[in-house]
């Protein structure tokens, strides 16, 4: 697996990593607040690139 490869799937994972800390980190979850709505969709805009990008490595490789 190249850098630009590697690229790809650590950026989102970090982004994913950091928005489950931060959503943990959140006192109140039991009432939903605007930042609560902000990091759930930051974490599933980033496990959406996450997902794209690993199909995307799974089709280069059956092509090559």
């Amino acid at each position: 697996m190249n850098n630009n490869n590697k690229r790809k799937l650590l950026l989102p994972a970090f982004a994913i990593f950091l928005m489950i800390m931060n959503y943990y980190r959140l006192t109140g979850t039991e009432n939903i607040r605007p930042i609560h709505i902000v990091t759930l969709l930051v974490l599933g805009g980033a496990i959406g690139i996450l997902l794209t990008n690993i199909v995307n490595i799974i089709k280069e490789k059956r092509v090559n």
